[in-house]
């Protein structure tokens, strides 16, 4: 039950289109208070990550004039047109983006509001994190 509790909270941590903490201040207090097997917990929270954010992906492109200022949703588009470029550029970008200090949602939505294949993505993404 605890993991259930879990994976929904990192999905939902992932799946809202702000910043939020990261999905591991979630999963953490989890496995120290209930005494989670540690490589469970990490499985869980992966799978729940890229549920979150492949979901995130799917359903910004329809939000994104409703949520975000015009002026916001030039910045995260041209992001999103430069991750959609062909070659090693784009992958680069991503990668690069991803070994910030700084929350990965906006590359999240940059890449569902160019409607990149979310895939595309969360395959070089978590390739780096995880």
């Amino acid at each position: 039950m605890e993991i259930f509790v879990g994976f929904s909270g990192v999905v939902l941590f992932d799946v809202v289109p702000i910043p939020f903490p990261p999905a591991f201040s979630i999963m953490v207090p989890l496995q120290i208070m209930f005494h989670l097997n540690t490589w469970l917990v990490i499985i869980i929270g992966v799978a729940g990550s890229i549920l979150g954010r492949y979901v995130l992906t799917l359903y910004i492109p329809y939000l994104a004039d409703k949520v975000f200022k015009p002026k916001k949703n030039k910045e995260i588009q041209f992001l999103g047109d430069k991750m959609k470029e062909k070659g090693w550029k784009s992958q680069l970008i991503i990668i690069a983006y991803s070994l910030l200090p700084l929350p990965t949602t906006p590359l999240f939505l940059a890449g569902g509001m160019a409607r990149i294949k979310p895939i595309q993505i969360i395959r070089l993404f978590y390739r780096q994190i995880y």
